[in-house]
């Protein structure tokens, strides 16, 4: 791949102005380079971190071998006679459904029967079901045929009548009512926890995790203006349903399957979570939270630049994972500015440089696009990688003058 050429001329050695020989005069020519040196030096060490421009990496610094995900079955379900309810179950918090049972019951009109487990797990699928159809709720019990498509008949399916599935639904409830006082997440805080802790029984991830950003859409009450509504609701203009409520996530990149869920609680709460009174930065500290579980393992870990940064880079690699990110805004100790005055010569060019901090290798990459693409890692190389693509996605590129090559630390961290 062809290395970027920079406007400003090559780093020089460390020269200090003053130790030279006060009789000793520079030409005017002497002079402006004597700045332009200095000015380019500056370039290169970001808050007291010096950095190196480099032809590229070409060892992978990640010493970890590549592994894929399995489930941890255990020896409760027969390979053979695996059914997708087994997997539900798998995916699901063993002891909740009884726990879900129970306070539901408490929720109850008097006088009618407690929910039982089975009917629980009738209402998930009967819920799961509603998203497979365009049909209005109370249509879905109907056993009238119309010549054309089978009656739902819901009722039979999941052996629930149409008037205790919505009062079961009106009551579902995932904590005891006494916990809802004071803590505006607790209807579903035991649920997400109990989530994550059972994807960390049940699932061995891959030897490459993604953190990224989700939100559920929510269409009803927002907290903000009455009591009974979601507690922080937020909006996001760019996603085709960016109303409802954010979490940030952990996924396995091998499987696709998310690993951890984190909800946003509001700044006010956020800044008090784990690891916040270490790295300070909210982006660096949720990314810990998440993959907290793998800690130690040698994983690597993908992010976007809501998480990117080089104190992400080193608080990863402090705590025994690899990052790789794309840095926008967190650009302390990155040498954005640097960047940012060299010139490519086509889509595609790329610069690397290389650092240290606290004895972990750090690498700075940029990539020609149309608008440049600047990366942070500590693994993989930068040895070029075909980048796969097909049909229109690869006549785009070609169209556009772009390289299909990219850099392995990119298409393959």
């Amino acid at each position: 791949m062809k290395q970027a050429v920079a406007v400003m001329p090559p780093i020089p050695p460390s020269i200090s102005v003053e130790a030279a020989s006060p009789t000793l005069t520079l030409s005017a020519e002497q002079q402006e380079q004597e700045v332009d040196n200095t000015l380019n030096a500056n370039l290169l060490h970001c808050n007291g971190i010096e950095w190196k421009v480099v032809e590229g990496v070409v060892e992978d610094w990640r010493c970890m071998p590549k592994f894929g995900a399995h489930i941890l079955w255990g020896n409760d379900v027969d390979e053979a006679r695996r059914t997708p309810l087994d997997y539900w179950m798998m995916s699901f918090p063993s002891q909740m459904l009884a726990d879900i049972s129970i306070w539901t019951s408490n929720c109850l009109p008097q006088g009618s029967a407690n929910a039982k487990e089975d009917e629980v797990l009738a209402v998930f699928g009967a819920l799961y079901s509603l998203t497979r159809t365009s049909e209005g709720r109370r249509d879905l019990w109907s056993t009238t045929e119309d010549g054309l498509f089978p009656a739902p008949r819901f009722g039979e399916r999941y052996s629930l009548t149409r008037d205790r599935f919505e009062i079961l639904l009106r009551c579902l409830s995932f904590c005891p009512a006494h916990e809802a006082i004071g803590d505006k997440w607790a209807p579903v805080r035991r649920l997400i926890e109990g989530f994550n802790q059972r994807r960390v029984e049940k699932l061995y991830p891959g030897w490459q995790l993604c953190v990224d950003e989700s939100v559920s859409s929510w269409r009803g009450k927002d907290g903000d203006f009455c009591s009974d509504g979601m507690p922080h609701v937020t909006r996001i203009d760019r996603k085709p349903k960016g109303v409802g409520c954010e979490l940030k996530d952990c996924a396995d990149a091998d499987t696709k399957v998310i690993l951890q869920l984190e909800i946003q609680e509001g700044a006010e709460v956020m800044v008090s979570k784990e690891y916040m009174a270490e790295y300070k930065l909210v982006g660096t500290a949720q990314l810990l939270r998440l993959t907290k579980p793998w800690h130690g393992s040698g994983r690597a870990v993908s992010a976007d630049s809501a998480f990117a940064s080089v104190a992400t880079a080193v608080a990863c690699r402090k705590n025994g994972i690899h990052f790789t990110g794309l840095v926008k805004t967190a650009t302390r100790m990155y040498p954005k500015k640097y960047i940012d005055e060299v010139e490519f010569q086509e889509l595609g060019d790329d610069i690397t440089l290389t650092s240290s901090m606290e004895g972990h290798n750090i690498m700075a990459h940029a990539w020609g696009d149309k608008v440049r693409k600047c990366f942070v890692s500590t693994h993989s190389t930068t040895l070029p990688e075909n980048l796969l693509t097909s049909g229109d996605g690869e006549r785009y590129l070609m169209k556009m003058g772009m390289k299909l090559d990219r850099l392995k630390c990119i298409t393959k961290p």
